[in-house]
């Protein structure tokens, strides 16, 4: 169960609204300054972003574009906590400092690099290369 609360500050005037449906009506009247959203849930799944990383990638080599589907929808329904979960569905996963983990995609021909939040369930793709790219960059700072 997820309860979506949003805070929409506008110059002049404030605007609560109970619902996203309610805020997306006021919005086309309203000038929107600033969202405050907060998401008060034990259960979520993780959103990753951005997809359009991975669909670039695989458009390029072809070869990586079924292991990279499977990676999103698996990790989109994910109910991970904590880097523990994540190291039990994926040992040979390498965890790096800042919540960062570094997947091997098509027996290690290619190297994605993750950053997870795993309090709002946000995973964001930092990397996504050949493992000789990778050999080139800084894993713990890109």
């Amino acid at each position: 169960m997820c309860f979506l609360s949003i805070l929409v500050l506008k110059p002049r005037n404030t605007c609560y609204t109970n619902t996203l449906a309610q805020a997306e009506k006021k919005r086309n009247n309203y000038h929107i300054g600033n969202y405050f959203i907060m998401f008060a849930t034990n259960n979520y799944n993780v959103r990753v972003i951005a997809k359009r990383t991975l669909r670039d990638f695989w458009e390029k080599h072809v070869d990586c574009e079924q292991q990279l589907k499977s990676w999103y929808r698996e990790t989109e329904k994910l109910e991970w906590k904590n880097v523990n979960d994540l190291k039990n569905e994926y040992p040979s996963a390498s965890i790096l400092k800042d919540n960062r983990i570094v997947y091997n995609i098509k027996g290690n021909n290619y190297r994605l690099i993750v950053k997870f939040n795993f309090e709002y369930g946000i995973c964001w793709i930092r990397f996504i290369g050949t493992h000789a790219e990778y050999d080139k960059i800084d894993a713990n700072n890109i």
